[in-house]
């Protein structure tokens, strides 16, 4: 099921009462831990103005329900898996984050930030393939694929970092793995460095900050934030190619088979 909550804005003046909304209070200030106070500041930001007009031009005579629901049914055509049962929030945000999971009225669902694609088909086909990448791995494995153990997150993300890539080919690594070129490139040279910090400890969780999130301690680290994705992308990458597969034949494989 997919919910459109952004469909009647039409341009930026639209945006204050829809941002104050106890809607998106709930599936975006909330979870995110984003303050308010920031909603003036990007309504007055040239840079995020020009991305949500983009945004809106591109989609506003576009059915995005069916759009992303015939994605979705394309994408369970070629795994031949089909979901039970998926939820997607669509909103407009303040260009934060792109797409997320969380448990809301006892439900596990998924929001996309239509901003962060720019208005560009590409990139809403690229996050839609990465999250569909997720959701079967949650129908199959049954359990919380990305507070498991970081060996497990590596895979996950770096399936879903693949997915984007074979279905919107020939792009930069940073445009798959949602992380800065910087960050990518130095992932390719310090393979060791990232491996020798997870000694013993792939199949914790008790490094998940270090490699996944936003605000992780580089410092304490000397790894940049959210390296996981990259790593987790390179790794995946690596095993298609030496195997001669497709994101179909290993979305069901356990992370130990393609990590270990």
């Amino acid at each position: 099921m997919i919910y459109n909550t952004c469909k009647k804005i039409k341009r930026i003046e639209d945006l204050y009462n829809y941002l104050s909304s106890d809607l998106i209070n709930e599936l975006y200030f909330k979870p995110k831990k984003i303050d308010k106070d920031i909603i003036n500041n990007k309504l007055n930001d040239s840079k995020y103005i020009e991305k949500f007009n983009n945004t809106i031009n591109t989609y506003k005579n576009l059915d995005m329900v069916d759009i992303i629901t015939k994605k979705i049914n394309e994408f369970e055509l070629d795994t031949s898996i089909k979901l039970d049962n998926y939820k997607i929030y669509l909103i407009i945000g303040l260009d934060t984050t792109t797409i997320y999971s969380f448990n809301y009225n006892n439900e596990d669902i998924t929001v996309l930030l239509l901003e962060s694609t720019n208005g560009d088909i590409d990139n809403l086909n690229m996050l839609l393939a990465h999250e569909f990448t997720h959701f079967v791995r949650k129908q199959i494995f049954k359990r919380d694929i990305f507070e498991n153990s970081i060996g497990e997150r590596f895979i996950v993300e770096g399936i879903g970092c693949n997915s984007s890539r074979e279905i919107v080919p020939n792009k930069e690594d940073y445009k798959y793995t949602i992380v800065n070129e910087e960050t990518v490139n130095w992932v390719k040279n310090n393979i060791d460095k990232i491996e020798k910090h997870y000694i013993g400890k792939i199949d914790t969780n008790e490094l998940m900050s270090d490699y996944f999130y936003m605000y992780a301690d580089t410092k304490k680290t000397g790894l940049p934030a959210r390296t996981g994705y990259v790593y987790g992308y390179l790794k995946v990458k690596e095993y298609l190619e030496k195997n001669n597969l497709k994101i179909r034949d290993i979305i069901d494989k356990n992370w130990e088979d393609i990590l270990l």
